[in-house]
């Protein structure tokens, strides 16, 4: 596969959460159903999460960074060929 996805990233009000995450086609520009049974998250898991689905660690750091500043930003992932069997089998 090898597909680019973008992902957004949104400050959310859930305590004690501070993130909300959506996976976008980069392609399409479709939103993606979640993946996973948790979308939302604190900044370290946040940082985890993305370096699982591919994103490079110096993107990651700007994103958080960048997330400072405004309430929502993007980032794009490459997530590996093992990753996405394991998640299409669910």
């Amino acid at each position: 596969m090898g597909s680019l996805w973008k992902v957004q990233v949104r400050d959310t009000a859930r305590q004690p959460f501070k993130y909300h995450v959506t996976f976008v086609w980069d392609s399409s520009g479709a939103r993606l159903t979640p993946l996973l049974a948790a979308d939302l998250y604190a900044e370290g898991d946040l940082a985890v999460y993305l370096e699982d689905f591919g994103a490079d660690r110096e993107d990651i750091s700007d994103l958080l960074d960048g997330l400072q500043a405004t309430r929502d930003s993007e980032i794009v992932v490459r997530p590996s060929e093992e990753l996405l069997e394991v998640l299409w089998a669910g």
